[in-house]
């Protein structure tokens, strides 16, 4: 469980470096695509005065991409990778999720959950939002694998 929650953390903390921004621009966007399957983390920033600050997710060099799949029975695994030792590690924490319209929430047992806000869903993409305890508006954007 600690190990998720310093997935998240690092998720948060990495966001606030400012990288890179875009603006989604897709008018195309769409929400009503099926979260079922594996998703790859491929972006994360924040949301500052309606603005985008998007930044590649860094995987752990040299081993498996993190990942998160959605299963259709309302499960969730998901999965990270690190180095403790300098060979890869996969690490896999269990959920149970459900997604109303655009709120997806996951629950990791505990009291330890989080709720997001789909921003985009459909073949290729999952984007959500989410606001930490602070009150900074939080993105992550997975592809699908």
């Amino acid at each position: 469980m600690k190990k998720r929650v310093l997935l998240f953390v690092s998720i948060v903390s990495l966001s606030l470096t400012f990288n890179s921004c875009s603006k989604d621009d897709d008018s195309s966007s769409s929400t009503s695509g099926t979260i079922v399957g594996e998703w790859e983390f491929l972006k994360e920033g924040t949301i500052v005065s309606g603005t985008e600050f998007l930044s590649p997710f860094e995987h752990t060099s040299g081993c498996t991409k993190n990942y998160i799949e959605f299963k259709s029975n309302g499960m969730a695994e998901d999965y990270y990778y690190e180095k403790p030792s300098g060979s890869c590690v996969e690490y896999v924490d269990e959920a149970t999720w459900t997604k109303e319209g655009n709120a997806l929430s996951v629950n990791y047992g505990g009291g330890d959950f989080f709720d997001s806000e789909i921003m985009i869903l459909n073949s290729t993409t999952l984007k959500i939002k989410f606001a930490d305890d602070g009150g900074t508006i939080n993105v992550v954007e997975f592809v699908r694998k």
